[in-house]
C-alpha cells in the first residue's frame, strides 16, 4: 500500500485530519454548510481511495499562501519537513496550493532576478519543493495547477480570471516552470479546464469535492500506473 502527504490550504483541511494546532476550514460548521459529513468526503481521500492508498499525514493549513517568510507559507521550514508520520515517509506528496496567492495578489517575481525572496510566488515555490525534496528524497512530488471554479447557487456567477492585475494562468505557468525544473510531476487541473462547485467561489462543496476528485484522478492516471 502507498502512503500519500498532502501539502494544502484550506480546501484540504478537514477537522481532526491535521496537526492539531493547524487552522481549520472545515470544521463542523462549514462542513454543515457545504453538506459533506465524513473525511471520505474530501478530495484528497477519494483520490488516495481510488488508488488503494492510505493517507501519511494531511498538511493542510486554512488560509495560507506558498509564499510568506515564516509558518504557515508553504515554503516554511516547518511545513516541508512535516510529511511524514512516525516511521513512515510518503511514496507520493500532492501539492495542491496557489489559489490563496491568487487571491491575495501576491507578486508574481522579483524584478531583480537574482534576488531570492520567498514573498515572491515564484522564489516561494522553489524554495518549497527545494526543500521538500531534501526531506524527502524518495517520494514523487506532485504539483497541481489551480483550478477554476463556479457557484452552486449563482448560475451567472464567473470566476475571475485576473486579481489584482494578475492572471490565474500566471501562477499556474510558474507552478508548471517550477515544478518540472525541480523534476516534479504535474497535475495540470487548469489544463483539463477542471471547475468544481462552491458556494463562496473557492471553497468546494460535497459536489466540488467529487469534481476535484475526479480531476486529480485524470491526471494522475499515467502517473501512478
Amino acid at each position: 500500500m502507498d502512503y500519500f502527504s498532502i501539502m494544502g490550504d484550506s480546501i484540504s483541511t478537514y477537522v481532526g485530519s491535521q496537526p492539531k494546532d493547524y487552522r481549520v476550514y472545515y470544521d463542523y460548521a462549514n462542513l454543515k454548510r457545504n453538506a459533506m459529513r465524513y473525511l471520505s468526503d474530501v478530495w484528497w481521500a477519494k483520490v488516495i481511495a481510488h488508488f488503494h492508498g492510505s493517507i501519511c499525514l494531511n498538511n493542510s493549513y486554512a488560509g495560507s499562501c506558498v509564499a510568506g517568510k515564516q509558518f504557515p507559507s508553504g515554503n516554511s521550514i516547518k511545513r516541508t519537513e512535516l510529511l511524514h508520520n512516525g516511521e513512515y515517509a510518503p511514496e507520493y506528496i500532492l501539492i495542491y496550493m496557489g489559489i490563496k496567492d491568487f487571491g491575495r495578489g501576491v507578486p508574481l517575481r522579483s524584478k531583480r532576478l537574482f534576488l531570492k525572496n520567498p514573498i515572491y510566488f515564484e522564489d516561494a515555490y522553489h524554495l518549497m519543493l527545494k526543500r521538500i525534496a531534501l526531506n524527502y528524497p524518495s517520494s514523487v512530488i506532485i504539483c497541481g495547477t489551480v483550478a477554476r471554479t463556479y457557484h452552486a447557487k449563482i448560475p451567472n456567477w464567473r470566476f475571475p480570471e485576473k486579481f489584482a492585475g494578475i492572471a490565474l494562468e500566471e501562477y499556474n505557468e510558474i507552478i508548471r516552470f517550477v515544478a518540472e525544473k525541480h523534476k516534479c510531476e504535474i497535475a495540470d487541473l487548469s489544463a483539463k479546464r477542471i471547475y468544481y462547485e462552491t458556494l463562496d467561489g473557492t471553497h468546494p462543496t460535497l459536489i466540488g469535492h467529487e469534481e476535484l476528485a475526479r480531476g486529480w484522478i485524470a491526471c494522475l492516471q499515467d502517473i501512478l500506473q
